[in-house]
């Protein structure tokens, strides 16, 4: 990928996701993350939506 926010960004992004629907507002950080994330392009996007999901399906939590 081009840019990239780092394993721990990946997961900060996808829990402030998920927490986001719950109409919890987001921290400045979480919201950065989630500017960079929209800056990807589509292709990196994807990519890393298959990355978070394969990280979901071996995380032990």
């Amino acid at each position: 990928m081009a840019k990239s926010i780092g394993v721990a960004g990946v997961l900060v992004l996808f829990f402030s996701r998920k927490l986001s629907l719950h109409g919890r507002r987001l921290s400045s950080d979480e919201a950065q993350l989630l500017e960079q994330y929209r800056a990807l392009t589509e292709n990196d996007q994807i990519a890393m939506r298959y990355l978070i999901g394969a990280m979901r399906s071996i995380s032990r939590f």
